[in-house]
């Protein structure tokens, strides 16, 4: 009779155990935004409002805040872009609600570790100086600003959504498609009107940098085009034809 009772214990524990994993593993509970420094800014992007998104991770430091919300596809495409023309128009209207040189980035992440579009104001790379592709877009924009200004995509998916962006920073790196085939970054933004194009040192080593640039111009006639090499530091380009 103990023994009976003992395996219906046991018995109901394990149905309670795998019902308990799989309301763990097959449901991802909403994370939201929490922020005693900033809720007024948390509540204008309205990123709690959305059930599907959450804060997949949000740090706080001295002179920035940094934010990734998880997933982006092509159905939430048009509420990370909701967010973001959220954040916008806050910082239009408040000015004075961030620090003045204050870098604030916002990423938009997969349903992996990878985030292929992220958003930022900040005029330099977050890398170090000694690496060959650290940048200062600051020779390219003086004006301090917590718009979200300038966009990097990175084999993000192709939606209907045009997000707003001033300045494009791409990456070509071995194997990356762009070197050869230009892109109009007008299909996928809006109110663009400089792009960055940042070629890695194997990349410059195989193709014509002048012949890729040429296409992504040709693709963009309206944009600047800048680029940097291992090379070079950022220039803006000038096609052959006019250079004279």
């Amino acid at each position: 009779m103990e023994r009976g009772k003992y395996l219906k214990k046991t018995g109901l524990c394990f149905i309670l155990s795998m019902m308990l994993v799989v309301s763990l593993t097959g449901c991802e509970r909403k994370v939201m935004l929490r922020s005693d420094r900033f809720s007024e800014w948390v509540e204008a992007i309205g990123i709690n409002e959305y059930p599907h998104l959450t804060c997949y991770k949000y740090l706080e430091y001295d002179n920035g805040l940094s934010l990734t919300i998880g997933y982006y596809d092509s159905e939430s495409a048009d509420e990370f872009k909701t967010i973001l023309d959220n954040h916008n128009t806050f910082v239009t209207r408040h000015p004075d609600y961030f620090p003045e040189d204050f870098d604030i980035d916002i990423g938009f992440k997969e349903a992996s570790e990878y985030a292929p579009l992220s958003f930022s104001n900040r005029t330099d790379s977050d890398l170090d100086k000694d690496y060959g592709d650290y940048i200062e877009l600051s020779q390219i924009e003086t004006e301090k600003t917590h718009r979200m200004r300038y966009a990097y995509p990175r084999n993000f998916e192709k939606t209907e959504i045009k997000f707003e962006a001033e300045t494009i920073i791409i990456s070509i790196g071995k194997g990356i498609e762009t070197a050869e085939k230009a892109h109009d970054w007008s299909e996928d933004f809006e109110n663009f009107d400089t792009i960055v194009v940042m070629i890695s040192l194997e990349v410059e080593a195989e193709i014509n940098v002048e012949k890729a640039l040429e296409k992504i111009q040709k693709a963009n006639p309206d944009a600047e085009i800048y680029y940097k090499t291992y090379t070079k530091e950022l220039t803006k380009y000038v096609p052959e034809e006019n250079s004279n």
